[in-house]
């Protein structure tokens, strides 16, 4: 509404991380509670405002809504990410990249009956955003869960069944975990919508377990923290007959994949390149770090506007899906991280 920009910060993380994050983002407002006050150092320049201390004060500010202050083009966030050097990047999302993916979702996705959806993602990981914003949109419910249920599958799963949730995002490790619990147990009748992003997707025998004897669908989506969602596949029909490596599909609306060889041409259907990114699903840039920004993201020759490099091997299957191989600098993920 007031058209800024928020960093979101996450207090698990080391001190000297949250304190390179307030200091490199040059955030003017720093909106916390008096417990987490003492881990944060924020510059001097940083106004710290305790919103559980401030009830009076602000009860007192009006209450009418205020007019949006924002566009298209302006900075939504700033979100860091752990990168291949150790030094976070943060990267800068505009507005546009999240309404284009929320406007997909809602149209051709899942479709925009209200849902549901536990926001299960820490703010700190773009995918909250798709949470957050396309239960929003939709006129669904946000249910909001503790760390301790996150962690463990049984609380999980019960949480899921009290909670009547539809929509649910998770990463493969939570969804494996989940699928194991289902196993022990019964799956979650309400549940009707799962979206795994972030890791690649494997169908082991307890997720195929779960989706055959449940009317829940499967989604599996693929995009860097530098684009939103770019590609999305949907597992249906008989489950004994998926991929146990899923692709990661084809472009979501307004949004360009190719796949280049080492010198920016297009590969033959079925051969290995590198994965680029284009459209409205792309980030601004790293905040403060133009070289960077120069480096990954480059002019489209295909077209206008940019491509991202995204590090990432994938090949066209023969029914033109595009199957994930893997990073071209062996980096892997564990729990989300790289």
């Amino acid at each position: 509404k007031a058209g800024g920009a928020y960093v979101p910060l996450d207090p698990s993380y080391p001190e000297d991380r949250l304190s390179y994050m307030l200091a490199d983002s040059q955030v003017h407002v720093l909106l916390t509670q008096e417990t987490l006050q003492a881990q944060l150092t924020p510059p001097a320049e940083t106004v710290p405002l305790a919103l559980d201390t401030m009830t009076e004060r602000l009860s007192v500010e009006s209450d009418e809504n205020p007019s949006y202050g924002a566009g298209p083009q302006n900075l939504l966030y700033v979100i860091y990410t752990s990168g291949s050097t150790g030094r976070p990047k943060g990267v800068a999302m505009r507005h546009q990249p999240l309404a284009n993916l929320v406007r997909w979702q809602l149209a051709e996705a899942i479709g925009p009956n209200p849902a549901r959806t536990l926001q299960f993602t820490p703010l700190s990981f773009d995918v909250s955003c798709q949470e957050i914003f396309a239960a929003w949109s939709a006129g669904g419910t946000l249910v909001l869960v503790t760390d301790d249920i996150r962690q463990d599958g049984d609380a999980l799963l019960a949480y899921l069944k009290t909670e009547s949730i539809e929509q649910l995002f998770l990463p493969f490790i939570a969804l494996q975990n989940l699928a194991e619990s289902v196993a022990r147990q019964s799956p979650p009748e309400a549940l009707r919508e799962v979206i795994t992003a972030g890791e690649q997707l494997r169908i082991t025998p307890a997720i195929a377990h779960w989706f055959s004897q449940s009317k829940c669908r499967l989604h599996n989506h693929y995009g860097p923290t530098e684009s939103h969602v770019a590609s999305a596949y949907r597992l249906s029909g008989d489950v004994s007959t998926w991929p146990a490596l899923p692709p990661i599909g084809r472009p979501v609306a307004n949004t360009e994949l190719y796949i280049l060889d080492a010198g920016f041409q297009p590969v033959p259907l079925g051969v290995s390149g590198e994965l680029y990114l284009g459209g409205e699903c792309l980030a601004q840039g790293y905040l403060h770090r133009p070289e960077l920004t120069a480096e990954r993201f480059v002019p489209n020759p295909f077209g206008a506007g940019r491509l991202y490099k995204t590090g990432d091997l994938a090949r066209y299957r023969a029914d033109g899906e595009i199957e994930f191989l893997g990073r071209a600098d062996d980096q892997i993920k564990l729990r989300g991280y790289r």
